[in-house]
């Protein structure tokens, strides 16, 4: 009889069935035999092990550069560093956002060192970056929440959750900013920045050694990540546009030049400013898709931006652009 009837715990099941057939490489076959179950019953396990992430599968991909892109770009904008993928033209966005991320996350791994502090924004290719970060050894230092959270499942929008996860793989101190990110006035949004744990963790941002942050777009629908994720609406993003307005860097808007954009929507967000964050030693944002040429171009003319992470068809984008 197998042990799992006798009132095992379900999850050790699961686990015992995971490294079986992934450690020990076992066959499903032989799994089977080994616990009294059939085989059907083993790959359910097995896809059961995958949704509840007892087991992680993580692919890492070999990743080619070009160097001639980083080099137009570091001297072009001044840039401590880039890193710029060479990528097919019409490449997957999905795809492009895990290998952007996979590329940041070795890119931080390299700046980080212990009794820094880093701070976190939001957004898919953060969240790509965080998920992509592995260190072999404790890096004793602060993550700093830089932007209020997002009403959202998905842990690219929550910077709360980001910071939560990065600091666990890192054993490092997550300082939380307790607060939405958008509200639905200035009044409010300063009466919530003048609560004092809320003041703490915005000045914690202002002693940043490092941050780590996306860009994000409001010239397409498609590819703007707070329209698609119900934060805005249309009507909100077309005022950003009509403000000049073509993304966000930290949750702080730009027009092509750099300069702030987007009026009053701006005073209704809560976290870091314009000015605090361009304080900020090393500033990376990991950024591509032809969709976010703009907006990138914006971060880099405005200097909020000084390492960059992209992908080669991009970066001949706002080259060009910066060009003109």
């Amino acid at each position: 009889m197998s042990k799992y009837q006798r009132g095992e715990e379900r999850d050790e099941l699961l686990a015992d069935v995971a490294e079986m057939y992934y450690l020990e490489e076992l066959t499903q076959a032989e799994i089977s035999q080994a616990i009294d179950m059939t085989r059907s019953a083993v790959s359910r396990l097995l896809t059961e092990a995958r949704k509840k992430r007892i087991v992680e599968i993580n692919v890492r991909r070999l990743l080619h550069f070009d160097a001639g892109l980083e080099a137009a770009l570091k001297e072009r904008f001044d840039l401590q560093g880039t890193h710029v993928l060479a990528t097919q033209r019409g490449v997957d966005y999905d795809k492009l956002r895990r290998q952007l991320g996979q590329t940041a996350a070795g890119a931080l791994k390299d700046l980080l060192r212990p009794q820094m502090t880093c701070g976190v924004a939001w957004g898919t290719t953060v969240s790509a970056t965080i998920e992509a970060l592995d260190v072999p050894d404790p890096v004793p230092m602060q993550i700093v929440q830089l932007v209020g959270v997002l009403r959202s499942n998905s842990h690219a929008f929550n910077a709360q959750a980001l910071v939560e996860i990065m600091a666990r793989k890192l054993g490092a101190e997550g300082i939380y900013l307790y607060s939405p990110f958008i509200v639905e006035n200035s009044a409010t949004a300063h009466s919530i920045r003048s609560i004092t744990d809320v003041r703490k963790t915005l000045d914690a941002g202002t002693r940043c050694d490092i941050v780590l942050m996306g860009i994000g777009t409001v010239l397409n629908p498609d590819f703007s990540s707070l329209y698609q994720g119900g934060h805005i609406t249309l009507d909100t993003l077309e005022q950003l546009r009509q403000s000049s307005a073509v993304g966000d860097v930290g949750g702080v808007h730009i027009d092509i030049n750099g300069n702030a954009a987007g009026g009053d929507i701006n005073d209704c967000m809560v976290g870091i400013t314009g000015s605090d964050l361009l304080a900020i030693p090393t500033r990376l944002a990991v950024a591509g898709g032809v969709a976010k040429a703009e907006a990138i171009l914006g971060a880099l003319r405005g200097g909020y931006v000084n390492f960059l992470v992209t992908d080669s068809e991009t970066a001949e984008v706002v080259l060009g652009r910066d060009s003109e």
